[in-house]
């Protein structure tokens, strides 16, 4: 006997394992009417709309941050021609752009 309310760990896993699952069954949250649904793709989703969120903001950041440099007539990158520093820098943005609406559309 293992724990405070004195259920064994088997005991718990064939309780768990009894609703027709098996052992390598994703795990279920409570659905429709208290029925149990698996989590299906939440596990993958979650890191994903993560990921998306911040490639995203990150690329318009940049590419906010990049216009406004250009507009001021400013380098973006110190050192660098302000043709060449914006056009890098815009294209990174739109690079983490499309990256981040690629880990959106695997949600």
């Amino acid at each position: 006997m293992d724990g405070a309310a004195g259920v064994s760990e088997g005991a718990v896993g064939a309780a768990v394992r009894a609703g027709g699952q098996g052992s390598g069954a994703p795990l279920a949250t409570p659905g429709e009417g208290g029925v149990a649904q698996p989590l299906g793709n939440l596990v993958e989703a979650t890191p994903a709309a993560f990921a998306g969120a911040v490639f995203a903001l990150f690329g318009l950041g940049l590419l906010v941050w990049t216009a406004v440099r250009a507009r001021h007539r400013r380098p973006v990158y110190e050192g660098a021609a302000p043709a060449t520093s914006a056009a890098v820098a815009a294209s990174v943005a739109v690079a983490a752009l499309a990256l981040g609406l690629w880990c959106f559309g695997r949600i």
